[in-house]
């Protein structure tokens, strides 16, 4: 079995540690402490070009990519149950959709998006809106997208809701869900992240996400069948940084035991 490790990185410096440190791809965002906002087009091509140039020295995989978070706004509170936390007006909507256009402009790979109804359903024409944006910014760019589809998965009712969700997602055209069975953490929800690799067929990509620890890794690929693994890899407040760590939350010696994990499945 082959693991791929995504990091989700906040700056440069977390690119670089992830990349340096054997991670698959990163998702890049800001405001991660509050779960991700959408960067500025600044922050997608600097990371990029970075990426790009890590690749070219071999200092990073030859796959390593940068997809980005499309986000426009954070809650203060838990999300499970609650999908009223992914309900977006039009504005909303529209407003992601051109930052999906300009994330992919600007270089990434990919995009990261979630929209949901009030009450507790995928919102299609939201998710096509943005989705078309950013497919119509990769054709200009004559290259591919890749679509994931975020942790609002989380926020819907059951294990039903979810998979059925994936099988939409599917006919959507998305290649991942990230998700964590929509348990506090994925390792608690690995018999429902189960049901959603089920679901997908070996088409679409599940990827376990929320409260992952390297630890957790063997056991969670084992029980639900995953093959992506997704970590903030985020530096504990108050532990010591060793002289000369860069200055980002991004944890090396994390995304090392991370990465090591993975490669010994």
């Amino acid at each position: 079995m082959s693991i791929q490790v995504e990091i989700a990185v906040q700056d440069l410096a977390g690119l670089e540690v992830a990349a340096l440190g054997g991670a698959d791809r990163v998702e890049l965002c800001v405001d991660l402490a509050r779960g991700g906002l959408t960067p500025p087009p600044e922050l997608v091509e600097d990371c990029v070009r970075r990426a790009t140039a890590l690749v070219a020295a071999r200092d990073a995989k030859p796959h390593f990519e940068v997809h980005v978070l499309i986000r426009c706004r954070a809650g203060e509170d838990d999300f499970l149950g609650r999908p009223a936390e992914f309900a977006f007006s039009p504005d909303e909507v529209e407003l992601m959709a051109r930052q999906a256009e300009e994330s992919i402009t600007a270089g990434a790979a990919g995009v990261v998006i979630g929209a949901l109804t009030p009450q507790g359903a995928l919102d299609v024409p939201a998710l096509e809106t943005i989705r078309d944006a950013a497919l119509q910014a990769g054709q200009s760019a004559v290259r591919g997208v890749t679509l994931t589809f975020h942790r609002a998965a989380d926020a819907l009712a059951g294990r039903e809701e979810r998979a059925e969700a994936v099988r939409t997602l599917l006919g959507l055209g998305f290649h991942r869900v990230l998700t964590s069975g929509g348990a506090a953490k994925a390792l608690g929800g690995a018999d429902d992240i189960a049901a959603m690799v089920e679901a997908a067929d070996g088409i679409l990509d599940i990827c376990a996400g929320g409260g992952v620890r390297p630890a957790d890794i063997a056991d969670l690929a084992q029980r639900s069948g995953v093959a992506d693994v997704h970590l903030s890899a985020r530096r504990r407040s108050g532990s010591p940084v060793e002289a000369g760590a860069p200055d980002t939350p991004t944890d090396p010696a994390i995304i090392a035991a991370a990465v090591d994990a993975a490669g010994g499945l």
